[in-house]
């Protein structure tokens, strides 16, 4: 039984009791409490607001049906209670029944904190949120399909990709335009909050405010610039609604860490199509709400120290699942990735990777070097992209990423994959980011098939159209090719792209010595290292985002993608190959060089940091040094892998007796002591 129930006949609120304040605001002049009502079990929530003034009102007030107690009077000041005619003295009342915890929850008072969510945070902490803990939008989409409230509908542009309909808010009487608060909301469903748009929906967000302004104009003659219109966040439900107030009435949720004004949200995303991905976006949370409890888990308000992440454990508990995952992505070192290539999955994300780094300056190089390398999850799961649909890949990725990792790095990396994917099927946002991975997976498979075209020729087939798509990326030279029809720069940039792709045919020395069948190559390998310095890096709090390639959160991935680019030089050298230590870092250093010295001066050193981090070791490099253990770890899981494979028993030993006192953090040391006794268990069962 419901209290709304032959709702037209109600006088009173006879049967409802008082059994909880939950909120009381002496700013907005409202209280919240949690009621009984006869005849159910479930309880209701009562919104309560006193109402602005009216004219009539006050000249109710001020009559004989008014009565009056003095309370002090000094002078020509005097003060006292009023106690009208309730004809003159509404209350207005919301009213939900039967309601949920969470409607209670989401009225009760209680301590209030500041969140700066960043898009990491967002990604790994409010995303999952949303998806879990959302009210039902049913009522939502009721009244967007006109079977409820239609009759309050005062606008509506019906286009369901650009269009609203708008009404007035509950909290609005439209007594007075003083207090005008009129919602829109928009027909196209799946955008959650402010962190969904980007440049696709500007025309939606043009409607919502030209159309809607005008309506508001021609509805109640209120002009544009006595209008103040904003989107909340974090909203009260998670699909897209514009607020329209007067500007002198002062609204609940107005104040700065709640609302932001609609043009300056247009304004943002003009300059930059991804801004609200990537932004920080400041809102509070009280205690008693799950979104804080999210945070509250998270260690978001644990005292900030800079932490020595080389003692650090990545995963709490077993790490047993993540080396599972290891495992899984190890597949993409050997997989096709398609049906008339050679390369594999991993050595095409390596090898996108790397060109990521060569972009412009002003794009955000290190997002699409996340981007290529997550790629490589098109391969993870019973079939490939080749033989799947995108959904249901998305759905098989999703599942075996959370069940194999840490929250926060699972959310992350299937947030990089979906983007992954709505780039590969042309859905994208109007970002410079979007245009140039779409450009970028479109120049892989032109080298895909020109280095299939040209497999066993001595005459290789022409490169025009790499160049003309090198071109669109705005590589090295691509300028001047597009302008004077001068290929010389460009093409040096080519060389160099040919050259590292040696990497991708190029074996890896141990295993080609230990008669491993298919063994991994040198771009493999990397690739492999590259996903564990994209799940577990470290981010120290003094550096800022936007230096360069340094402070981010793939920092170890950049320094694995780029460890062992002179081997296409100098090959894969091995403590075997009787080449001194010191001899191999000159060689090293002197390949590395060479391979870079055609390059514009921010992609060299771009490259070449990286590399002399790894070379260099340096104390308090925790990047660096971390990088150094997902090599050797890397190695050894492949080792195992092949021992797996192969059926010939431990024939590898060297390698784990070669690391067995090789890592230095504590996170990797974990992983070779899980390792080490799966492959015990595993040898002593045969």
């Amino acid at each position: 039984m419901s209290f709304h129930d032959n709702c037209s006949e109600k006088k009173s609120l006879s049967g409802v009791k008082l059994k909880k304040i939950l909120l009381e605001s002496a700013d907005t002049k409202m209280a919240v409490i949690e009621a009984e009502v006869e005849g159910s079990s479930d309880p209701a929530v009562i919104v309560l607001n006193k109402l602005p003034f009216t004219e009539k009102e006050l000249n109710g007030m001020l009559s004989d049906s008014t009565a009056i107690q003095n309370e002090m009077q000094n002078d020509i000041y005097g003060q006292y209670w009023l106690k009208p005619d309730p004809e003159d003295n509404p209350v207005k009342a919301n009213i939900i029944h039967p309601a949920t915890q969470k409607h209670i929850e989401k009225y009760t008072r209680s301590p209030i904190h500041l969140i700066h969510e960043t898009e990491h945070l967002y990604l790994s902490v409010t995303l999952p949120f949303i998806e879990q803990e959302q009210f039902s939008l049913d009522w939502v989409y009721n009244i967007l399909d006109h079977k409820k409230e239609a009759e309050r509908i005062i606008y509506e542009n019906p286009d369901p990709n650009h269009g609203f309909l708008m009404a007035p808010d509950f909290k609005w009487t439209g007594a007075q335009i003083e207090d005008l608060y009129v919602l829109a909301i928009v027909h196209r469903k799946g955008i959650k909050s402010l962190r969904d748009l980007n440049s696709s929906h500007l025309p939606l967000l043009y409607n919502l405010r030209d159309q809607g302004l005008a309506a508001i104009q021609d509805k109640y003659g209120l002009a544009s610039d006595k209008i103040r219109c904003y989107i909340h966040y974090q909203p009260s439900y998670y699909h897209l609604h514009v607020h329209f107030t007067a500007l002198e009435y002062q609204a609940p949720g107005i104040n700065c860490e709640k609302s932001h004004l609609l043009s300056d949200v247009i304004s943002n995303i003009e300059k930059n199509g991804s801004y609200y991905q990537t932004t920080v976006l400041s809102f509070c949370v009280n205690e008693k709400s799950k979104l804080y409890k999210a945070y509250l888990d998270n260690g978001y308000f644990q005292k900030k120290e800079e932490k020595n992440f080389v003692e650090e454990e990545f995963e709490s508990g077993s790490c047993d699942k993540v080396l599972e995952f290891f495992e899984m992505i190890g597949k993409a070192k050997h997989e096709p990735s398609g049906e008339q290539w050679e390369t594999t999955y991993g050595e095409s994300a390596w090898r996108m990777a790397i060109l990521s780094l060569c972009l412009p300056q002003t794009v955000n190089r290190l997002r699409l070097m996340k981007l290529s390398l997550v790629s490589s999850f098109s391969g993870l799961g019973a079939s490939n992209d080749e033989n799947t649909e995108w959904q249901s890949k998305c759905i098989e990725v999703k599942q075996i990423l959370e069940s194999h990792l840490p929250a926060r790095v699972a959310g992350e990396l299937f947030s990089l994959f979906t983007e992954h994917v709505n780039i590969r099927r042309g859905r994208l946002n109007g970002s410079t980011e979007h245009t140039m991975y779409r450009e970028l997976l479109e120049l892989e498979e032109v080298l895909l098939r020109w280095e299939e075209e040209g497999k066993g020729r001595k005459d290789l087939p022409g490169t025009e159209a790499i160049l003309s798509r090198m071109v669109k990326l705005q590589f090295p030279g691509a300028l001047r090719y597009a302008y004077h029809k001068d290929n010389s720069e460009l093409s040096k940039f080519l060389e160099f792209v040919l050259k590292i792709s040696e990497l991708q045919r190029l074996k890896r020395t141990g295993w080609v010595k230990c008669q491993v069948r298919d063994p991994e190559t040198v771009a493999g390998h990397m690739f492999r290292m590259g996903i564990m310095g994209l799940m577990f890096s470290h981010s120290p709090q003094n550096l800022k985002s936007n230096q360069g390639l340094l402070g981010s959160n793939a920092e170890a991935a950049n320094i694995c993608i780029c460890h062992d680019m002179a081997e296409c030089i100098i090959g894969d050298i091995t403590p075997h190959c009787k080449v001194s230590v010191e001899d191999k870092a000159e060689r090293e250093m002197k390949a590395f060089k060479e391979l870079t010295m055609h390059l514009p001066e921010h992609i060299g050193l771009d490259l070449f940091i990286p590399f002399t981090r790894y070379e260099n070791q340096e104390e308090g490099d925790m990047n660096a040094i971390i990088t150094k253990d997902y090599d050797k770890f890397d190695m050894i899981l492949q080792a195992f892998e092949y021992e797996k494979k192969e059926k010939r028993g431990p024939f590898l030993q060297q390698f784990f007796d070669s690391t067995m006192t090789a890592f230095k953090s504590k996170a990797v040391k974990k992983w070779q002591k899980s390792l080490l006794e799966t492959r015990t268990n595993y040898f002593s069962k045969e």
